[in-house]
């Protein structure tokens, strides 16, 4: 199935750090985004980001790749979304809005 390209700043509702200001134990965060950035920015977003929902959350992965694309400005993200059972919820999981779930729900 082909990704979608959905509005970066809906996306980045449910991303579960903002990685410019939250760094990762397992890269060196600030390098990695001005490395990821120059990628990005010639060759485009590769691999979509995964975005699993429901009626009560949305959980991204890929902060990464939106804090890349929020840096560069990219109106449109790849997304591959899935549908997410309601239990357990992850503790990242970001409260789903309607209109987003309405939005998601009608591209599965």
């Amino acid at each position: 199935m082909s990704p979608l390209f959905l509005p970066t700043e809906i996306v980045a509702r449910y991303r579960a750090v903002d990685r410019e200001v939250v760094g990762s134990a397992l890269v060196d965060t600030p390098r990695h985004l001005d490395e990821l950035t120059r990628d990005i920015a010639r060759r485009g977003i590769l691999v979509p980001l995964r975005l699993g929902f429901n009626e009560e959350f949305g959980i991204l992965d890929g902060n990464h790749r939106i804090a890349v694309a929020v840096r560069l400005g990219l109106a449109e993200v790849p997304v591959a979304l899935t549908g997410e059972p309601r239990s357990p919820r992850p503790g990242h999981a970001q409260p789903m809005r309607e209109a987003d779930f309405v939005q998601f729900k009608a591209h599965l």
